[in-house]
């Protein structure tokens, strides 16, 4: 596969190899890697930039094939649905081939929901309180003191 960068072998090697390894055997193959700090920021800058490209490449496959089948499920769906509406308009609600068995049946009873202001409380169920970590964290940063919980801030490698 053709690379953005041109990349020494070793690094290649790392980005041939960078899907394929788990995190103990990727730091291992790392840690062989012997150049200065900074021939080896830039090929591994380089290697970043090329999993980033392939991580780019499989989420837009990963969406055409997800498309893909939501259409082939649809079609499906729609080919059930005007097989049973032609069956309703004959009035021919089960009969026998020789592959298959056709039968329109009733569904489990569902609720239609029109109105939930007259249902009993009883029906409602209980639900935890759920954390707002974002006005937590506003509320903290404004100056407020509130016990059980601190502001940390953690640090990462921007390659620009």
């Amino acid at each position: 596969m053709a690379t953005l960068y041109d990349l020494s072998e070793r690094y290649q090697n790392i980005l041939d190899i960078a899907e394929m390894l788990d995190e103990e055997q990727l730091q291992e193959a790392l840690s062989e890697i012997d150049d200065a700090i900074e021939n080896k920021a830039d090929g591994y800058a380089k290697v970043i930039q090329e999993l980033h490209g392939k991580v780019d490449v499989l989420k837009k496959e990963e969406k055409r094939l997800s498309d893909r089948r939501k259409s082939i499920e649809n079609n499906a769906k729609r080919i059930k649905e005007s097989l049973q509406d032609q069956m309703l308009l004959l009035d021919k609600r089960k009969f026998k081939t020789d592959l298959f068995s056709f039968n329109i049946q009733k569904n489990p009873p569902s609720l239609n929901v029109l109105d939930d202001s007259f249902i009993p409380k009883r029906f409602f169920e209980e639900q935890q309180p759920k954390l707002d970590s974002r006005g937590l964290l506003n509320a903290l940063k404004s100056g407020e003191e509130i016990k059980g919980v601190e502001v940390k801030q953690s640090e990462s490698l921007r390659i620009r």
